[in-house]
């Protein structure tokens, strides 16, 4: 098999379709991305998308 070479970008953050941005929020800062313009260096490539949500589970109240 031959050697690849992989374009990524991993962004972790709040998604905002109105305005096509993500908001990543650090511990020493907010940090905006144009979603749109990630989304457009891949145009025209092959491709494979992955959209994951995280929440955290309840904890179980003690009583």
């Amino acid at each position: 098999m031959a050697s690849k070479k992989i374009h990524a970008v991993s962004i972790k953050g709040l998604l905002d379709l109105d305005t096509m941005e993500i908001t990543e929020q650090a511990k020493e800062a907010e940090f905006t991305y144009d979603f749109l313009q990630i989304l457009r260096d891949f145009d025209g490539k092959q491709v494979s998308i992955s959209i994951k949500e995280e929440n955290e589970l309840p904890v179980k109240d003690e009583e």
